[in-house]
Parts: C-alpha cells; sequence; structure tokens
C-alpha cells in the first residue's frame, strides 16, 4: 500500500507543471458527474462480473482533468468465514488520477492512469481473502461522445492488483481443493459504459 501511495504522489508532482500552465478559461465545463457499469475479470479470483458507481471529473483545462471514479460490486464466488459458510462478499473499488487527452467537436478520445484500491468485504465481515483491502492500479483509453450537457462514455483499460501475500480462503472453482499460495500481482481487463452532465 505504501508503494502505491508513493507512485500516486510522484505522478501528481510531475503534473503540476502542466496544472498550472492550464488556462484560465476554458470551452468546457470544469466539473463532470456520472454513473458507471463496470465489467470486469478478477484474474485470481477467478470472478467475471458487472459493478455500478459514480465517477467525478474536474477539468483543469480542456486536455487534462483529474479523473475519480467509486464502484461497487458484488462478487459471485462464495466466501468461507468461520461463521457462515457460504456468504457472498462485495468488494468496493476507489480508483483516483488523471486524463489526458484531445476534445473534437462531438467527442473525446482520453488515455487515463489512476491508483487506489480495492476492498472486499461485506456487513457479515465475509471477504474472499485473507486481507480484506489491497492497492489498485488503472491504465487505459476513454472515448466520449458529446449531446449537449451530457457524455456517454466508453472505457477500456487493464487493471493491476498487487495482491501481495493475499491468499484465497476458498478455491472458486473446486472448493475441496485447498486455495493455492500467495495471488501476487494479477492483471484485470475491464470495460466501463457510463452517462455523466458537465456543469
Amino acid at each position: 500500500m505504501r508503494a502505491a501511495l508513493i507512485l500516486l504522489a510522484v505522478s501528481f508532482a510531475l503534473l503540476l507543471p502542466l496544472v498550472a500552465r492550464a488556462q484560465s478559461s476554458l470551452d468546457v465545463p470544469r466539473y463532470e458527474l456520472g454513473l458507471q457499469l463496470n465489467v470486469a475479470y478478477l484474474n485470481g479470483v477467478s470472478d467475471w462480473g458487472g459493478g455500478l458507481g459514480g465517477r467525478f471529473h474536474y477539468n483543469f483545462n480542456e486536455h487534462l482533468a483529474f479523473d475519480s471514479e467509486l464502484l461497487f460490486r458484488q462478487n459471485n464466488v462464495p466466501a468461507i468465514t468461520p461463521s457462515n459458510p457460504t456468504p457472498v462478499a462485495g468488494q468496493t473499488t476507489g480508483l483516483f488520477g488523471v486524463r489526458a487527452g484531445e476534445r473534437f467537436e462531438n467527442f473525446g478520445v482520453f488515455a487515463h492512469a489512476r491508483g487506489g484500491f480495492l476492498h472486499f468485504g461485506s456487513a457479515g465481515g465475509s471477504s474472499l481473502l485473507s486481507q480484506s483491502t489491497v492497492p489498485a492500479f488503472d491504465i487505459g483509453m476513454t472515448l466520449e461522445r458529446y449531446a449537449g450537457p451530457a457524455i456517454f462514455r466508453f472505457d477500456v483499460g487493464e487493471m493491476i492488483v498487487p495482491y501481495g501475500s493475499a491468499t484465497l480462503f476458498q478455491s472458486p472453482l473446486a472448493p475441496q481443493i485447498p486455495p493455492p499460495g500467495p495471488l501476487g500481482t494479477r492483471a484485470n481487463p475491464t470495460i466501463e459504459f457510463g452517462v455523466a452532465f458537465r456543469f
């Protein structure tokens, strides 16, 4: 987790000169607020799933923006706890970073890089992993279509999760087989669809 925070801090430090040179007048509104549908495969957990959440952008200028999102999904893989052997765990994803690219008349093309966390757990205390929160890094591309104040967004990317020494409580495909060792670092493909409004 410490390495994730250091990497995020260095990224922002490198981008500060760009932000400082941003023009005070924008052709686009500064704020964007929207909803996202996320589809991802969690490599290591072996679970396809979708999540819902919110997204917030702050545009420094026409080309550079602060990009953040918070998503929740329910994992399809049963989790084990001593008190209840069959609860279904939830997953919360928080990502914060930058988006840079080009806007045209009715559409935009951007690259994004974000850091954050994955948190596995539920109200009942169940979890898929021996460690409930792990860092996460997301890189990818964003395509946007503009219709007045509305934005229709499509994202494709790769979420890199350094699980480290965390292990699964249970093998999702064969519960009778003991889970594998430490998960290490895994790459996970992601696709997102969203709608947002500029103001």
